[in-house]
């Protein structure tokens, strides 16, 4: 019983499987209507970071590309993910962005959504891009702002303080699977980009859009910038519903030309 209590407790904050794919899904869609236009027909389409290919099939689909993808763990995150039997049939290679093992100026689309904080290396990610992308061709950046950032940490604190705790704290439950967690973790969430900083406030400094504006324009010139929409983390409670706004927008993406 004691056992049972524990288990519900702490993963009281998550939804299920099936409503975080729901809830991804309708996150990934309204991002792909804010950018699909600048796709061109018939195109040589790669997902940078593709997770379980969903964008290369719907450029696939919609626009009739040949797509590719890349990943350093194809199948493990995006809409989809709980379903590997849908990688079959995409022509996705296991690898990282810093490292894009095609030959220069391949694609006519470079595509890349919610990678780029994650990278060991944000200019050499960008530069390998620059090298497959076509002359003429068009790069499709997509990141996470400091207002995701913000909705990150409201939601850890009202949700997964416990988590932490419990991480920190509790960890001989042997039927908790915690992983390693931080001290510092039990007072201020992690960070989104786990593997540059230990904090959620290195997110809020860096998410900024000026800032990601800043690391594509040392490459790219940039001719749009989108802002799709303000939403929730879609594997939690959710907090709000997904709302459309001009200037307030959980991501922020870049069309952009060489």
């Amino acid at each position: 019983m004691i056992k049972k209590f524990l288990l519900r407790l702490y993963y009281f904050p998550f939804l299920s499987k099936e409503k975080t794919d729901a809830n991804q899904k309708k996150i990934r869609d309204i991002e792909w209507d804010a950018v699909k236009n600048f796709i061109p027909a018939d195109s040589e389409f790669i997902d940078v970071g593709c997770g379980m290919g969903y964008t290369m099939r719907r450029a696939e689909a919609e626009m009739q590309c040949k797509v590719s993808g890349i990943d350093p763990q194809p199948g493990e995150h995006g809409v989809g993910r709980y379903h590997k039997e849908n990688l079959e049939n995409l022509n996705i290679i296991q690898g990282v962005s810093e490292n894009i093992p095609f030959a220069d100026e391949t694609f006519d689309v470079v595509y890349c959504s919610h990678v780029l904080e994650h990278v060991d290396d944000e200019q050499k990610a960008l530069l390998e891009m620059k090298r497959i992308l076509k002359p003429g061709g068009v790069l499709i950046i997509g990141m996470p702002t400091a207002a995701m950032a913000w909705v990150n940490l409201i939601t850890n604190v009202l949700f997964t303080s416990h988590i932490r705790l419990f991480n920190v704290i509790l960890k001989p439950f042997p039927f908790i699977n915690t992983g390693e967690t931080k001290f510092i973790h039990m007072f201020i969430p992690g960070s989104h980009s786990d593997n540059k900083a230990d904090t959620i406030f290195y997110d809020i400094r860096n998410y900024r859009i000026t800032r990601w504006k800043k690391v594509i324009e040392n490459h790219f010139h940039i001719q749009q910038t989108k802002l799709p929409a303000f939403y929730p983390y879609p594997e939690f409670r959710q907090l709000f519903k997904l709302k459309k706004y001009k200037r307030i927008s959980s991501s922020v993406f870049f069309i952009c030309k060489k």
